[in-house]
């Protein structure tokens, strides 16, 4: 029985026209510093900075970054935060959720540049949440999908997690013993999965609320809504 539904955030819930901030990051970086980007991304979003200077400050040294690069770096990421939108049904298709189980968001993303929750009435429509840097793991891992059951007191069988992410979002509930919803946008081809896996696909958000019901009147076969 799904008793709550678990939202991924970054282009599942909203997006950003101003593109990931961490891509455009990496495209100021000169020759000879990309080596450390992978842990410097890593690090921005296991870990709780006060802001996305101190986050930048902390690695300045380790890769060579200099004052221009700083400054670039810190726009990118006020940038995506400032031009940050809901997808259309984002907020309808939550609302019809909360009718039927809690609600819950898990993302991976750092703690700072986040006030798009606020801007965006996504702190007040789901009010139960856990980023990635404040537990320090990010999905697919285990004890992030754990510290969500934990927090929320309720069973892997239990819980479903809607996200866009194969990875992240998908293999990561699969593997916790939760129900995935793939958010599968741009109709891309399901990677090779056990075909009896907890397993479902929707193109758009608000295919959601009635998948979440079916689920909750006994269908157990996995099946794309469209």
């Amino acid at each position: 029985m799904i008793r709550a539904v678990v939202f991924d955030l970054w282009n599942t819930l909203v997006f950003s026209p101003a593109g990931s901030p961490f891509q455009r990051m990496k495209e100021l970086l000169r020759p000879g510093q990309g080596a450390q980007f992978p842990a410097l991304m890593r690090d921005g979003m296991a870990r709780s900075y006060a802001s996305v200077h101190a986050f930048l400050e902390s690695w300045r040294e380790t890769i060579g970054l200099d004052d221009a690069q700083v400054e670039g770096m810190a726009l990118a990421f006020l940038e995506a935060g400032d031009q940050a939108q809901c997808f259309r049904e984002s907020s309808e298709s939550v609302a019809a959720v909360r009718d039927l189980a809690r609600v819950a968001l898990l993302s991976n993303t750092q703690t700072f540049g986040l006030e798009l929750l606020d801007r965006l009435g996504l702190s007040d429509r789901i009010r139960t949440r856990l980023l990635s840097a404040e537990i320090g793991v990010l999905k697919p891992e285990a004890a992030a999908f754990e510290a969500m059951q934990r927090k929320l007191g309720l069973f892997p069988g239990n819980l479903a997690m809607v996200g866009d992410s194969w990875n992240d979002d998908v293999q990561g509930a699969l593997d916790a013993g939760w129900t995935a919803i793939w958010v599968n946008r741009e109709a891309k081809p399901r990677p090779d999965h056990d075909p009896e896996a907890s397993l479902y696909e929707v193109r758009s958000l608000d295919r959601v609320p009635e998948l979440i019901q079916s689920l909750q009147e006994g269908m157990r076969c996995p099946t794309c809504l469209g």
